[in-house]
C-alpha cells in the first residue's frame, strides 16, 4: 500500500477539471453539513472595522413596539423605540415606517451636544447632525439592517471615543 505524500501519482500535476469538481462537491457538503452563521460575516467585517479607529460599541438598553403611533399625517403600523447605551452617550431612537416602505428615525442623545451621526445601512450611509439639545432626525431611510455611528465633536467631549451601535433590523 503506497502512502500519500510526495511519492503518490499525480500528487505534483496541475489541478484539473476532476480536481475542481472533488473540490466543489466537497464544499457543497460541508456547507449543507455546517452552514455559516447568518450574519457571521458582517459581524466579522464590523469587527475589524473597529479596531481600526478608536471606538466603543453601545450595549441595547431597551426595545420596545408601539401600535398605531401617528407619523404626520398618516398613521404607521407600528413605530419602535429602542435605546442604546454606552460609557460616554445614551441615544434613544424612534423608528416609524412610512407608507412608501422607508422608515423616519428619530433621535435623542443624552448628554445633549451637537453629535455628527451616520445612519449605516447595506445601501446607503445617511449623515445628519444633532442640535444643541442632542435631537436629529433622518426623514427616509431603507429598511434592512442599520447601526448608527456617533460622532461627538473634539471641542465638547475630548478623547470620546467614536461609539458605534449594535446592528438592528428594520422590518
Amino acid at each position: 500500500m503506497q502512502s500519500a505524500g510526495r511519492n503518490a501519482p499525480g500528487v505534483d500535476d496541475p489541478i484539473d477539471d476532476v480536481d475542481v469538481s472533488n473540490l466543489a462537491a466537497l464544499r457543497r457538503l460541508e456547507e449543507a453539513a455546517d452552514p455559516m452563521p447568518e450574519g457571521l460575516v458582517d459581524k466579522v467585517t464590523f469587527a475589524l472595522a473597529l479596531e481600526q479607529m478608536d471606538a466603543e460599541v453601545a450595549r441595547l438598553v431597551e426595545e420596545a413596539t408601539l401600535e398605531g403611533v401617528r407619523a404626520g399625517p398618516e398613521v404607521a403600523e407600528q413605530a419602535r423605540t429602542i435605546i442604546f447605551e454606552s460609557s460616554t452617550v445614551t441615544v434613544m431612537v424612534s423608528i416609524t415606517p412610512l407608507a412608501d416602505g422607508h422608515v423616519r428615525i428619530d433621535g435623542w442623545l443624552s448628554p445633549e451636544g451637537e453629535y455628527r451621526i451616520e445612519l449605516r445601512t447595506a445601501g446607503e450611509q445617511l449623515r445628519t447632525e444633532s442640535d444643541a439639545t442632542g435631537r436629529f432626525v433622518v426623514e427616509m431611510a431603507q429598511r434592512g439592517i442599520f447601526r448608527l455611528v456617533l460622532r461627538a465633536p473634539k471641542s465638547r467631549h475630548n478623547n470620546a471615543p467614536v461609539v458605534i451601535t449594535p446592528s438592528i433590523v428594520i422590518d
